[in-house]
């Protein structure tokens, strides 16, 4: 998820940067790092990252040396001595942190771009049309994607949208798997980075035909 930039209370119409780095130096410039723990920060930026029930955010997890959680953040990246008297966070442990979907950052800045224009400015229409003209594209590889697992799949969507189990790789056949997508590209659009969402599907399309590789045939039936 992406974090939205702000001044005041007025949204500036584009992305500041991901959930887990914003609340992660919000925190840090808001405390004593002499002070603060390294366990703190860490259940801190993991509260705000989640979106309290993660509808709009992601997991944070924790890996490697546990124990050096008790040491102080200071020690790793220094101390700014303007929060020498902060005795408390001024973050709300579940502070709301307005966020998007990275997917849709192109059409959020191209709307707040829409919406500033003046009505009568030709820019303005452009930027409606390319609007209108991403959503009918998304839409199109949406219906693609919904088209073939049917026509190819008894198990619908079970199988195109199921992952792999844990310690296997993406894929076993690189090559195979390259040529799904330059096939889909080919017969229904460029993905682009919204349709980069539906990448899982041409990979389990080429697992279902690997032994035959006959994924052309499938794509272009």
């Amino acid at each position: 998820m992406l974090r939205l930039a702000r001044v005041g209370a007025s949204s500036r119409g584009f992305c500041l940067g991901d959930l887990y780095s914003n609340a992660w130096m919000e925190d840090s410039e808001s405390h004593n790092l002499k002070k603060e723990t390294i366990c703190h920060l860490y259940e801190m930026v993991k509260n705000r990252t989640s979106g309290v029930n993660y509808s709009a955010g992601s997991h944070v997890m924790e890996y490697g040396t546990k124990n050096i959680k008790v040491e102080k953040l200071y020690m790793y990246y220094g101390f700014d001595p303007a929060n020498a008297n902060a005795t408390e966070n001024t973050l709300p442990r579940y502070t709301h942190m307005e966020a998007i979907n990275q997917r849709d950052a192109d059409l959020l800045h191209l709307w707040h771009r829409y919406k500033q224009l003046d009505d009568r400015s030709e820019v303005k229409v452009a930027v409606l049309r390319e609007i209108t003209e991403t959503m009918v594209h998304r839409v199109h590889l949406d219906n693609s994607v919904e088209f073939i697992g049917k026509l190819l799949s008894k198990a619908g969507n079970s199988v195109l949208n199921a992952m792999r189990p844990s310690g296997q790789s993406l894929v076993d056949d690189l090559d195979c798997f390259k040529k799904m997508v330059r096939i889909f590209k080919s017969q229904c659009g460029s993905l682009s980075q919204y349709g980069m969402k539906h990448v899982r599907v041409c990979e389990n399309l080429q697992q279902r035909s690997l032994n035959e590789c006959d994924g052309e045939e499938d794509l272009q039936v």
